[in-house]
């Protein structure tokens, strides 16, 4: 009797199951081949005079990755097609004007100047361009979104609706004490005095040398911002400063005040855009453009590998993490760009606050040898932060490019563990403890490190530092004098690291590429190639049982709403759990 209902219950779960796999395998094969299959037209000849309508809302990544999350549930879009795509309709005739509504997009500072540089491309081509936003900044400082609007040569603002033009507000969060709270000690060692991360656990507020770095990092990016919209906007730095200091600006107030050139509903920006260029015009979506664009050239190539990220030395992943720069996958997309014979040149775009200086320095070496050995320059795109660890990588690149914006250097390290003995007191948990040498434990989170130990993590700490600076020396051509000067633990705007030598250049990963090309005499219209191939669908199928493909998950929707706050903090977290020592920087939210 009791066997017998067990085996109902085993056969209905079975069946169950088999019937969410089938569904499952079904809508899988059905968005292959409609959305991205092969009777997906690779190339449709745009034949009709459009204007490019783009609309940019949610998250976006550095590059679409792929895998059947993303087939399922749609990915975050991707900032290297949306920048292509302008930058290419910039010199299509069939496209006569760029419309771009601003709803609610999540962009980093850099990847708003980024943006900005390909409207801003498209609008010296001669072409109009419209803005339009129900509001910039709802809630919160819009000065980001308007800066990216000012790139267009018209901005529209609906009736009820604001300039929340305010300034930067940059939140680091302090845990200490959260974690006295819980009887949580941590036990951390830094180099140097602005290697701050660990301030978040020590401390309720910011030191004085890192107070001082954030706020020259909040300095030079609202002088970024003053500068784009005054020029813009043609109106006087002074003025554009007073402006934000009185922000923000209610709709009858913007428009005297030359922030917008119309208060109008979104509807009757469709019909300016017919009276300009004519009632036979189409909107073009970005994808729809995007299947447009030729196929790429055979022959001479330049190869682009995104990393993106905290750096680890594997794949491991949780809910709780974000996407990551694992060591091994990097090596590898190296080894095929050094591989392919028509590859001549390699453009790594790194958008990374920092992580394992184990897997940075296996990234560093691989990039060396691209560069020394295999004879193919290595071009290093900086995206919103290649600091700390992200900087130990971009050192062996034969040039650095980064936005005015970007956070870098953060030439430091720090390390150490959570001794979490009083909070196991609590939970009423022993440990009993056997040892076969003196500092068996010294990473055990049971109990407190020795003086011994305390001896050995900083000289570890001195170890990483040390090798840190002089890599930077050799890549930099700096003297060890010069290093010290701007290392220290210290983040750095790209606008502030271009006047201290720590970057060759400013510009985005266009201007990356174009300098790669540019260093192996190629034509500027020679193809790009991104390594690795995307994945095949029977590859995405059997990475759906991979661990590393939970991002695809949680990086959009509910969940990953609930958990980006935590993504940082969580990620200091992986490191010192797995490796005790990491390169990271504090990035804090700006608003």
């Amino acid at each position: 009797m009791i066997r017998g209902f067990f085996r109902f219950i085993f056969r209905t779960l079975f069946w169950i199951w088999a019937f969410i796999g089938f569904a499952l395998m079904t809508l899988v094969l059905f968005l292959y081949f409609f959305k991205v299959g092969p009777f997906q037209a690779a190339f449709k000849p745009l034949t009709e005079e459009s204007v490019l309508n783009l609309t940019l809302n949610g998250h976006y990544v550095e590059h679409k990755n792929d895998g059947v999350g993303g087939l399922l549930l749609g990915k975050q879009a991707s900032l290297y097609h949306l920048t292509q795509a302008i930058l290419h309709a910039a010199q299509n005739e069939k496209i006569k004007g760029l419309v771009l509504r601003i709803d609610e997009p999540h962009l980093g500072v850099a990847q708003i100047q980024e943006l900005r540089e390909a409207l801003m491309a498209f609008r010296k081509a001669g072409k109009p361009s419209w803005c339009y936003s129900d509001t910039y900044g709802d809630s919160s400082s819009g000065t980001g979104l308007y800066y990216l609007a000012t790139a267009c040569q018209k901005i529209w603002l609906q009736p009820v609706g604001t300039v929340n033009l305010t300034g930067l507000n940059m939140e680091v969060p302090f845990a200490k004490g959260a974690l006295e709270k819980l009887d949580v000690k941590p036990e951390m060692a830094q180099r140097k005095e602005y290697k701050s991360y660990v301030e978040t656990f020590t401390r309720d507020d910011f030191s004085e040398p890192s107070r001082q770095a954030m706020q020259a990092i909040a300095d030079s990016i609202l002088s970024q911002f003053v500068d784009g919209i005054a020029k813009e906007r043609m109106l006087a730095h002074d003025q554009v400063r007073f402006l934000i200091n009185n922000g923000p600006y209610l709709t009858q107030e913007a428009l005297p005040e030359k922030l917008v050139d119309r208060v109008d509903y979104r509807h009757n920006l469709q019909e300016e855009i017919y009276a300009t260029l004519g009632n036979h015009i189409k909107f073009l979506g970005v994808n729809s453009y995007l299947e447009t664009i030729p196929q790429k050239k055979k022959g001479a190539k330049v190869a682009l590998i995104f990393g993106s990220g905290t750096i680890l030395r594997d794949g491991s992943e949780s809910p709780m993490s974000e996407v990551t720069i694992t060591a091994n996958e990097t090596y590898k997309a190296f080894q095929l760009a050094i591989e392919d014979q028509d590859v001549k040149a390699i453009v790594y775009r790194i958008n990374s606050g920092g992580g394992s200086p184990v897997a940075s320095e296996t990234i560093y070496g691989i990039i060396n040898y691209a560069k020394l050995h295999a004879k193919k320059p290595v071009i290093i795109s900086m995206s919103d932060a290649a600091a700390s660890g992200g900087y130990w990588i971009a050192v062996a690149g034969s040039k650095i490019v980064a936005q005015p914006a970007t956070l870098t250097g953060s030439i430091g390290v720090f390390g150490g563990k959570f001794v979490l003995s009083g909070l196991f007191d609590k939970l009423g948990v022993k440990f009993g403890q056997i040892s076969t040498s003196e500092n068996a434990s010294m990473w055990s989170m049971a109990q407190s490190f020795t003086p011994s130990q305390w001896v050995k993590l900083n000289a570890l700490m001195d170890q990483i530092y040390n090798g840190f600076t002089s890599r930077v020396a050799l890549g930099r051509h700096m003297t060890p004098e010069q290093v010290e000067k701007v290392s220290r633990g210290r983040v750095w705007t790209g606008e502030q690291a271009l006047a201290l030598g720590l970057v060759d250049q400013l510009g985005g990963l266009h201007t990356a590429l174009e300098l790669a090309k540019k260093e192996v005499g190629l034509p500027l219209d020679t193809s790009v190639h991104i390594f690795p191939e995307p994945k095949t669908l029977w590859e995405s199928l059997s990475a759906l049982f991979d661990k590393e493909e939970e991002d695809d998950f949680t990086q959009t929707g509910i969940l990953g709403t609930i958990l980006n706050p935590f993504r940082k903090i969580m990620a200091v977290f992986r490191i010192l759990f797995s490796s005790q020592e990491a390169l990271y920087v504090p990035l804090g939210e700006v608003k």
